[in-house]
């Protein structure tokens, strides 16, 4: 009797994970603790081992699908006859619907031409009801395996679960009931139709010029790409952001940063601007906790941290990832200086695990090196705000009714308005430029 094998919970917030990449076959033999498959969470790549020895008997989930922890996602065969499972396999793989190849290739955008917001999400988040019609109740509901999986390409389980579909109410076209991608989008829009008629808002569909469809490619929106845009979506969704913009006058850190710079190398550390923008900012959170809270909708309360963890975002050629450096108040501007060095290159190499990509209570972006002179940073939700940190650059200003050259810096302060006041957040990026343009009294109050 095959055993399952179930996506284990890699991490305590995480509640699903993509399948990447399959590393072993169906008929395959594996051994205990062997790699089996890639999965995506939480903005990084994990090898899930094998729990057992044996013959890879099926894979319950493809490359590309969403699934939610506890799920079964393989059998494997322990027995002496799981010998015979390759060829079972191979006979399998033949067997298997041509539609399904076709369908997984189909675009993923829940843009259509013509189609209403409410076409594209979940129909009865706004208390909509469930239309009670023969049309839905009479038809047949998709076909299921032997092991009670519902029948479904890919593709279909994805869009099922961004339209927000129970995939088992979904009546099959398919062989055997398959559900197909065309099944999911014809029982959303039929389930959508009075959330429809009360919204009556368009979307943005996207058409292709006309005689330009070849100078286009369609890939599915998956991996990394796909965890950025829902987390960016989450928080243009969830937070009424806010921005608030000013400028300093670093002159007196660059100074102090180039005198350090020979003693930090000597420790073996390369010292950038960050750590002193993490101990400014430090310095002006236990001033202002109410930057350093978050909102938790579900119970009605506002969560003030008594913690610092701060969350720096980092460029890597597969995407955005934010890891967190935990407990800055307890840590020297070196310490601060080696842990950012290490955390920023195993991000560029995907090698974070998922508690080091989780757990802030504020953020900081900084572009500088990218010649960013400005932005609008996208704040980390459930954080209360994110700290925006951009080019050094030496410009004239005036200084005593004299026109001086002096090293200035633009920051802007992203911020939940529902937890922040303009003018807290005012005061509060005030209170991190005065303490970076006097470097020496902020290190008075450094660990």
């Amino acid at each position: 009797m095959p055993k399952e094998v179930l996506l284990p919970e890699l991490a305590e917030s995480v509640v699903e994970g993509e399948i990447l990449k399959w590393l072993v076959g169906e008929g395959d033999v594996v051994a205990k603790d062997q790699p089996l498959v890639e999965v995506m969470t939480d903005k990084v790549t994990v090898e899930l081992p094998s729990p057992f020895a044996g013959v890879l008997v099926k894979k319950l989930v493809n490359e590309g699908d969403v699934v939610p922890i506890e799920t079964p996602i393989a059998l494997i065969d322990e027995s002496a006859e799981a010998a015979a499972a390759p060829e079972a396999a191979a006979a399998a793989a033949q067997a298997a619907p041509p539609e399904e190849a076709e369908d997984r290739g189909e675009r993923l955008s829940l843009f259509k031409p013509d189609k209403t917001e409410a076409e594209v999400k979940n129909p009865f988040a706004g208390g909509a009801k469930k239309p009670a019609g023969p049309a839905v109740a009479e038809r047949p509901r998709a076909g299921t395996n032997k092991y009670g999986r519902v029948l479904a390409v890919p593709a279909a389980r994805q869009l099922a679960r961004e339209l927000g579909v129970d995939i088992a109410q979904v009546p099959g076209s398919g062989p055997n009931g398959r559900v197909r991608v065309e099944d999911v989008r014809a029982f959303a829009e039929q389930q959508a139709a009075p959330a429809a008629a009360a919204a009556g808002r368009p979307t943005v569909p996207y058409r292709t010029p006309a005689g330009y469809e070849e100078l286009e490619e369609r890939l599915p929106l998956r991996g990394l790409r796909r965890v950025i845009a829902q987390q960016m979506t989450a928080s243009h969704l969830s937070a009424v952001r806010t921005l608030v913009v000013d400028e300093a006058d670093v002159t007196e850190l660059v100074a102090l940063r180039q005198r350090l710079k020979p003693r930090a190398e000597a420790a073996g550390v390369k010292l950038s601007y960050l750590p002193f923008f993490f101990k400014a900012t430090l310095q002006a959170l236990r001033k202002f906790p109410m930057v350093n809270s978050s909102l938790d909708e579900a119970a009605g309360e506002i969560v003030y941290k008594k913690y610092y963890h701060l969350g720096l975002s980092v460029a890597t050629d597969a995407g955005l990832v934010v890891p967190v450096i935990r407990d800055v108040d307890q840590k020297t501007v070196l310490e601060l200086a080696a842990e950012i060095n290490d955390k920023v290159a195993r991000a560029r190499e995907g090698k974070l695990s998922p508690d080091e990509l989780s757990g802030s209570s504020f953020s900081i972006t900084s572009v500088g090196n990218l010649g960013g002179l400005f932005t609008f940073p996208i704040i980390n939700v459930p954080d209360a705000a994110i700290l925006g940190v951009h080019t050094i650059q030496k410009r004239p200003v005036v200084r005593d009714d004299a026109i001086v050259a002096r090293e200035m810096l633009y920051l802007s302060l992203s911020f939940d308005h529902r937890l922040v006041d303009g003018a807290e957040a005012t005061l509060f990026l005030r209170e991190v430029i005065e303490r970076i343009e006097d470097p020496y009294w902020m290190l008075l109050g450094a660990v």
